[in-house]
């Protein structure tokens, strides 16, 4: 059975969150529904969080930009 993704906390720190996201401090932004911390801006940015999408599948085509 494959792990849920996490939420990235928003009091994490920038880089360390980067590092987890695997995109550079500058990309990472919040996600609208939970608050957590996700790659926002950037060429693989998405609007919601990891957490956020695996629990709405509808959510899954959601890109940023």
């Amino acid at each position: 059975m494959e792990e849920m993704p996490r939420r990235i906390d928003p009091s994490t720190d920038r880089a360390t969150a980067a590092l987890l996201l695997g995109c550079p401090p500058e990309q990472v932004g919040s996600c609208p529904r939970c608050q957590g911390l996700t790659q926002r801006f950037g060429p693989r940015a998405r609007v919601l969080c990891a957490a956020c999408r695996a629990a709405d599948p509808t959510a899954a085509g959601d890109h940023g930009g």
